[in-house]
C-alpha cells in the first residue's frame, strides 16, 4: 500500500474503565478485565476514537457506530483509567481496516449497539452491522474469536504502550470538542432517544 509508511501502519485499542452506571454495571458482571469499554483510534494521540457505544450520554440503550473524542471521557473534570495498545499492521491489514472504517461511516445510520451480544456475557451472538465495543474492535483486527475485554486485553499485551489516567496524555475538557457530533453526546434527550 502506497501512502502510508510503515511506521504509520498501526491500529491503536484503548481500554477505559468508565464512569457510568452501565460501565460499573458491567465490570461488576464481566470481571474478566478492570475495563469495560473499548475503542480504536489510528492516530497515537487518540483525539478521534471509533466504537460502538451509546449515541447520546443519558442513552444508555440507544447506540451503535459512534465518533469518540476524549471530552466524552473527561467532561466535568472527570478522569479515567486507560490502557492503549499499540498494534502494528502490514500494508493489507491497514488497508482491511481502513475500508472496516470506511463502510462503518458510510452506513452508520444503518449500524446498530447489538445488545444481544452484550447480554450475553461471555457467549457471543454475531448480527450482520451490529457490534458491541469489543466486537467491534475484534473485527477491525480481525480478531473475531475473542469473547471478552480481559481476552483481548491479553492477546494485545505484547503492544502495550500505556497505562494509567487518560488526562494524563489528554489534557483535553469538554470544551475543547467543537464538533457538533460531541455535542450532541451530551444533549440531555431521555433514555431511549
Amino acid at each position: 500500500m502506497t501512502g502510508a509508511p510503515a511506521e504509520a501502519r498501526c491500529i491503536y485499542i484503548m481500554l477505559s474503565r468508565t464512569n457510568t452506571g452501565i460501565g460499573r454495571i458491567i465490570r461488576l458482571f464481566l470481571r474478566t478485565s478492570r475495563y469495560n469499554h473499548v475503542s480504536a483510534a489510528l492516530d497515537g494521540r487518540l483525539f478521534l476514537l471509533y466504537s460502538f457505544s451509546r449515541a447520546r450520554k443519558d442513552s444508555p440503550f440507544s447506540g451503535g457506530f459512534v465518533q469518540e473524542y476524549p471530552s466524552r471521557y473527561l467532561a466535568m473534570g472527570q478522569n479515567v483509567e486507560v490502557k492503549v495498545f499499540r498494534v502494528p499492521l502490514c500494508a493489507q491489514e491497514y488497508s482491511t481496516v481502513l475500508n472496516k472504517l470506511s463502510y462503518c461511516r458510510a452506513h452508520r445510520e444503518e449500524m446498530l449497539y447489538n445488545l444481544l451480544d452484550a447480554i450475553l456475557l461471555h457467549k457471543r451472538y454475531p448480527l450482520a452491522d451490529a457490534y458491541t465495543c469489543l466486537a467491534f474492535s475484534a473485527y477491525l483486527l480481525g480478531m473475531e474469536d475473542v469473547s471478552s475485554i480481559g481476552a483481548l486485553e491479553e492477546r494485545l499485551a505484547p503492544h502495550l504502550i500505556y497505562e494509567g489516567d487518560l488526562r494524563s496524555v489528554i489534557p483535553y475538557d469538554k470544551t475543547v470538542a467543537a464538533e457538533a457530533e460531541e455535542r450532541t453526546y451530551f444533549e440531555r434527550r431521555g433514555r431511549i432517544a
